[in-house]
């Protein structure tokens, strides 16, 4: 069951999503100085073993999942990381927790693709990750054709917005997510797609690899430019 919202902080919600949607105020996304840039290499380690520097979240009693590191001749540097669709138990999600740093306000890139999956071809990242049920996501969902941003905490998750986008299945797509303070700025492929507003999660914490479902999802490196 969602969490609930009165009245007025519905609207205020929605009031902000229509502001940044109709254009008054957003700041141009896109990696800035390249000098300051920390890349992240998903697929360091060998074909077929976990990615080396991610903690693996459990799906259920005893598994973490099936995230690997595969060859793939289209990501930068010819291999990937990829969930191999095993579907978590209700409350869960499989999760790549990067291990090395924690941020707040950062702006991160990734590519992923959708190679996969019957009921759900998704994929995303999530930032301010405090526990492993308590973070915001940005989701790609292929099979739908929508780009999300959630707040999921203690494990339940509550859209805070979401738009229609042409998200192709077996193709590359760059998601780039801005969290600054309390404003979440999201772009797919260069385009500036939604600014979302949220205050529940303040402090800094991790990003993750995300995938829902039996979603096949490959990941390719991360590019983060910490802010301020």
């Amino acid at each position: 069951m969602s969490r609930k919202f009165g009245i007025s902080s519905w609207r205020a919600r929605i009031f902000c999503v229509l502001v940044a949607a109709a254009g008054i105020t957003w700041p141009e996304l896109g990696i800035g100085a390249q000098d300051a840039t920390m890349k992240i290499d998903v697929g360091r380690n060998e074909i077929g073993a976990p990615p080396a520097e991610f903690e693996l979240s459990p799906l259920s009693e005893g598994s973490n999942g099936s995230w690997t590191v595969v060859r793939d001749a289209t990501a930068e540097t010819g291999t990937a990381v990829e969930q191999a669709g095993l579907q978590a138990a209700k409350d869960r999600s499989p999760l790549a927790i990067y291990k090395a740093a924690s941020f707040k306000n950062a702006e991160i890139s990734l590519r992923l693709k959708a190679v996969g999956g019957k009921s759900d071809e998704s994929g995303g990242l999530a930032v301010r990750l405090n526990s492993r049920r308590d973070y915001y996501l940005v989701e790609l969902d292929a099979l739908r054709d929508r780009v999300l941003l959630s707040l999921v905490s203690n494990g339940i998750s509550e859209e805070i917005v979401g738009v229609d986008a042409d998200i192709a299945s077996q193709t590359w797509h760059m998601l780039t997510v801005r969290a600054q303070d309390d404003q979440f700025f999201v772009s797919l492929d260069g385009i500036w797609v939604f600014t979302g507003f949220d205050k529940t999660l303040s402090q800094a914490g991790r990003i993750a690899l995300w995938t829902k479902g039996d979603s096949i999802t490959r990941f390719d490196q991360i590019e983060v430019l910490s802010m301020p």
